[in-house]
């Protein structure tokens, strides 16, 4: 059995994916120098909104997979759902500047 299957096997799917995104986002936060000295490119905000995103994920992937009791899921949803706010503002904010071609709060 390779990694991934025992990975899938111990975590569920949605758990390894959100491991993926979590790898993806703090590689995008780590290499911002190297980004913006090269290219310009700031990737730190969307890095850190990435490992919120797979968090969040994994936090569901949590519940889904291994059915807490009542206040330790209520917990989760709260977490997660304080994780998803920065990530709601920014979905808001992108859309805002896709309709006006101007940036939120200009």
């Amino acid at each position: 059995m390779n990694l991934i299957q025992k990975g899938i096997n111990k975590f569920g799917k949605l758990g390894v994916a959100s491991f993926f995104l979590m790898g993806i986002g703090l590689l995008a936060f780590l290499l911002t120098p190297l980004f913006y000295g090269l290219w310009g490119i700031d990737t730190d905000l969307p890095g850190v909104l990435v490992v919120f995103l797979g968090v969040v994920l994994f936090i569901v992937s949590w519940i889904i997979k291994r059915k807490p009791r009542k206040g330790v899921k209520i917990a989760l949803i709260v977490t997660a759902s304080l994780l998803s706010i920065p990530i709601l503002i920014t979905i808001a904010s992108l859309i805002y500047f896709l309709i006006t071609r101007r940036p939120l709060g200009e």
